[in-house]
């Protein structure tokens, strides 16, 4: 008995993957907060100069002797505001130490990366997901290998240390280094409770568990955004709940543990009222080798390689691989960019995650209606053509910063939807006994789009004129609609059994 009728006879989402999904929910809260930070703590203060001869300086204005020496020291810029990099001197305008806004607290005052030195918050934000490759890869080897539920445990133990090490670090070389094991250590295990949830739910409520994860995720959207200055702060990490989540059932019967899976299968059976449980044999596990038939391609020790190998599933999985690269670009990118973008950083964000719940909406109705290539079909496509619409006003020379603010917020939107519909389209398209590294590698490769999501939301920084903040918008959108483009060559995926084998995996679509 495979294990999909193994659900339909022990309830596809009953009480027991239900609770498996709330205590999944609350381990993901801490990987989604990681992911958040970086719109706080990376944010750039409102800075200038410090005035020579008085080291006590501070960007508040205290009285009118003190507005008197900063007029005689500071520029001023075109708008009237106080240059941030310039000081006079009778050599002319240099660059000397900063004084920050003190009513922003972020690493970017910690560490003084301004002016010169503002190429390091690109940089820290790109090693979270060089972290976030790394993380992949260990997710893809080790959760095939070693199972879900013990890489779990162990990535949420090294996120939990890393994130309390960034609350005491005080140099750049160590912000580098904890924003790298952070990123890696986060993505390995939210790919874990992706992983279990969804071989551990039928295929008609796998939406279902996506949305809890979703709801988790505007959630602690929320919550970041009143207690943003307490991000940092935050140490409570629910390691020990991993202890409650169980190991993945169809990783347990690939691996030939029937044993220890049929435990996982009766306690599944008592918590969702069936009795008897459904007995499970070795001779209907996929990872079963026969002695007479042990070079069956069904039986043999698969390598990732045999997926490449077989064209149909080759130009799959790339156009599948360039699709999570192009998503996660703009999906991060757009969020950075909250922080370039006019008006006060904590509202924009407010609005971004009350955006959210519309995206978790849009999903929720649509997606299981429309299928899952379709659903990603439209969300990226509309996605993308929000953030191109951009150029109009700047074309038109309107008044156009509530414009440019309302067309990105909304890109990103729809690109959010696409991330909760490719998250739960990629692991259909994987036979189970290289899902783990199915999803790991799409996740691995998606950071390519991480990497480089910091520069092209910084480009306005580097870029003058009218054309600045429109310019990363350009970018996010022609890889929206690109990835429409891609999306539409993938098989559809709604409502069908998981590929067992490589076999399988083959003749699916």
């Amino acid at each position: 008995m495979k294990f999909d009728e193994v659900l339909e006879k022990t309830g596809q989402f009953g009480l027991y993957q239900k609770r498996l999904l709330f205590l999944v929910c609350l381990t993901a809260a801490c990987v989604i907060m990681q992911n958040l930070s970086p719109v706080f703590t990376m944010n750039m203060p409102s800075h200038r100069c410090k005035i020579p001869g008085y080291p006590n300086d501070t960007y508040e204005i205290q009285n009118d002797y003190h507005r008197s020496l900063i007029n005689r020291t500071i520029p001023l810029q075109s708008d009237g505001s106080y240059a941030e990099c310039s000081i006079y001197s009778s050599g002319g305008e240099e660059p000397p130490e900063s004084t920050h806004n003190r009513t922003e607290t972020s690493c970017s005052e910690w560490l003084n990366l301004v002016c010169e030195n503002k190429i390091y918050r690109s940089h820290s934000n790109m090693m979270l997901f060089a972290g976030r490759i790394t993380g992949a890869f260990l997710n893809g080897a080790g959760g095939d290998y070693f199972g879900r539920r013990r890489v779990f445990m162990v990535m949420m133990v090294v996120m939990s240390a890393s994130a309390i090490g960034m609350i005491f670090m005080n140099s750049l070389p160590l912000l580098m280094f904890l924003r790298f094991t952070v990123g890696g250590a986060a993505l390995a295990s939210y790919l874990c409770n992706v992983v279990i949830v969804m071989e551990l739910v039928g295929p008609a409520y796998r939406r279902w568990a996506q949305v809890g994860l979703e709801v988790s995720s505007i959630s602690i959207n929320l919550l970041a955004t009143l207690f943003a200055y307490l991000l940092r702060d935050w140490r409570h990490f629910q390691a020990t709940v991993a202890a409650f989540i169980p190991e993945s059932t169809r990783w347990l019967m690939s691996k030939g543990r029937m044993s220890a899976a049929q435990k996982i299968i009766d306690g599944m059976a008592r918590t969702n009222g069936v009795s008897p449980a459904p007995q499970v044999e070795l001779v209907d596990d996929v990872k079963q080798k026969k002695p007479d038939d042990a070079d069956s391609p069904d039986n043999r020790v698969i390598s990732p390689l045999e997926l490449f190998r077989i064209p149909r599933l080759f130009l799959r999985y790339t156009l599948l691989y360039c699709s999570w690269i192009c998503i996660v670009m703009c999906l991060y990118g757009l969020m950075l960019n909250v922080s370039n973008m006019s008006g006060d950083i904590f509202v924009n964000f407010g609005i971004m995650s009350a955006l959210n719940i519309l995206s978790l909406l849009i999903f929720t109705l649509l997606n299981e209606r429309v299928g899952r290539r379709l659903f990603l079909v439209g969300t990226t496509g509309v996605g993308g053509l929000a953030c191109l619409a951009t150029i109009i006003p700047v074309v038109l020379l309107v008044g156009n910063d509530w414009i440019l603010r309302g067309l990105s917020l909304g890109g990103r939107m729809f690109i959010s939807a696409a991330m909760s519909g490719i998250y739960i389209m990629s692991p259909e398209l994987f036979p189970t006994v290289l899902r783990s590294f199915g999803l790991g590698s799409c996740s691995m490769m998606s950071n390519i789009g991480g990497l480089v999501s910091p520069y092209v939301a910084d480009l306005n920084t580097y870029v003058s004129g009218v054309w600045g903040p429109a310019l990363p918008q350009v970018v996010f959108g022609i890889a929206g609609v690109t990835t429409a483009g891609m999306v539409l060559v993938l098989p559809e995926t709604r409502g069908r059994h998981l590929p067992e084998t490589v076999r399988d995996a083959e003749m699916f679509g």
